[in-house]
């Protein structure tokens, strides 16, 4: 919701004529900006992971959003260096929150098991998967144990026990 606010606040601020300083959209651009960076613990790193489910499974789009947000992040931070020092304390914070994100992945991807096995989703798509890690978000699975098809709650309640 940041991006979203950030946009909705200056469109605000400006259907109402209200009187602001020209810096005032300056700092609202940046922060938006900042905000939408394809890092992970920011709204763009969770827009690239989004973008990345509609391709990989669940698990696969987590891997390449860290990879991908690591690989963003160590670009950002030595093309800082040569310009300002906060940039760079900003960033070198924002990597400590993303390897803080990257350890707990397989946490993540056991929440969103566990969301599917407590939860009674009904999606369109059916997609028939042999392992766990396949799953992917918006889709009913169904899944090949020993040349038989099992539900995903029968595989995730086997999962849980």
């Amino acid at each position: 919701m940041g991006p979203l606010t950030q946009i909705l606040f200056v469109a605000i601020i400006q259907y109402f004529k209200i009187d602001v300083p020209s810096y005032f959209y300056t700092y609202h651009f940046y922060i938006l900006f900042f905000n939408l960076l394809p890092i992970v613990p920011l709204d763009g790193g969770k827009l690239l992971q989004l973008l990345f489910c509609f391709f990989f499974s669940y698990y696969q789009s987590l891997q390449k959003s860290f990879y991908f947000s690591y690989f963003f992040f160590l670009i950002l931070v030595f093309t800082s260096f040569q310009k300002n020092l906060i940039l760079v304390l900003i960033f070198l914070l924002l990597g400590f929150k993303l390897l803080k994100e990257m350890n707990q992945g397989d946490y993540l991807f056991q929440k969103f098991l566990l969301e599917r096995y407590l939860y009674n989703y009904s999606f369109s798509k059916i997609k028939i998967v042999k392992q766990i890690k396949e799953m992917k978000r918006e889709n009913t699975h169904y899944f090949i144990v020993n040349h038989q098809w099992i539900t995903e709650k029968e595989k995730l309640k086997e999962y849980f026990k």
